[in-house]
């Protein structure tokens, strides 16, 4: 007989399957149903909540990872240690993927896909709620199934990050590599120049390797038109999009715009 229905999927990883491009949009504060909705209508597919730099409360986040399921997003959620207090509870609250910030270490590696993964995969306890979308299903399948789902992604930014990019990406369930350009740039010496020649190669010393193991990566400069983006697709480049830009930017920018047809008048006064 033929298995029912999937108890958990994650386009987000269907797609990069796919060989396809996902489209991530970075998220500080606004985790608002307006974000969501205007998020998948502009087309991207997945949305990185930072919980790095700000403060969520519990309820509004776990409120915004199952409207962003619902809303055929698959979203992900950094965290700033591999420690199941943080992982087991985001990926139980609606997460269909962890980044960890700062990742340097192949042994942070392993502790995180430990509490991602349901045994015999890891040690990640079982709960059947907002991550199954509150569904009854089978548990053996559903732990098999989410271990499949889960999305593992590695934020590089140090260059003791660099020097440990091959031994990080071993890790079999390592799907993909973005990057802190700001915090790598300061680690090198190099504070506030993001796309210092030498920043740049070290980011492509790592996407070099995450391309050789099949590892989705972002570029190390994001396109600024249309043929530096399909260049870099036939590179093999994979997440594009907003993951290192927040929604800060995009109002920043928007109100800039907006605001320059009263710009003289508004410096005369």
């Amino acid at each position: 007989m033929a298995e029912a229905s999937s108890l958990i999927r994650n386009p987000a990883k269907e797609i990069l399957r796919s060989g396809g491009p996902l489209f991530g949009f970075n998220v500080f504060e606004s985790l608002r149903p307006s974000v969501i909705k205007i998020a998948a209508q502009a087309g991207y597919n997945m949305l990185l909540v930072e919980n790095e730099h700000v403060i969520h409360n519990d309820e509004t986040l776990t409120n915004f990872l199952v409207m962003a399921r619902d809303n055929g997003l698959a979203p992900a959620v950094t965290v700033l240690v591999p420690e199941r207090p943080f992982v087991s509870r985001l990926l139980d609250a609606g997460a269909l993927g962890i980044c960890l910030s700062h990742a340097e270490e192949p042994e942070q590696v392993a502790a995180l896909a430990r509490w991602m993964k349901y045994a015999p995969d890891g040690e990640r306890g079982l709960a059947m709620g907002a991550n199954v979308e509150y569904a009854a299903g089978e548990a053996a399948r559903y732990c098999r199934e989410a271990n499949e789902a889960t999305m593992l992604i590695l934020k590089i930014e140090s260059w003791r990050g660099v020097e440990n990019a091959e031994a990080m990406l071993a890790n079999e369930w390592v799907d993909a590599v973005v990057f802190g350009p700001g915090d790598l740039a300061a680690t090198m010496g190099f504070h506030g120049d993001w796309e210092h020649p030498e920043v740049v190669r070290a980011m492509e010393r790592v996407i070099e390797i995450a391309l050789a193991k099949g590892i989705a990566t972002e570029p190390a400069i994001y396109p600024r038109d249309r043929q530096e983006y399909l260049d870099q697709r036939r590179a093999g480049i994979q997440l594009v999009g907003r993951f290192r830009h927040s929604e800060y930017d995009l109002l920043r920018d928007g109100a800039v715009q907006a605001f320059s047809m009263y710009r003289e008048d508004a410096d005369d006064h």
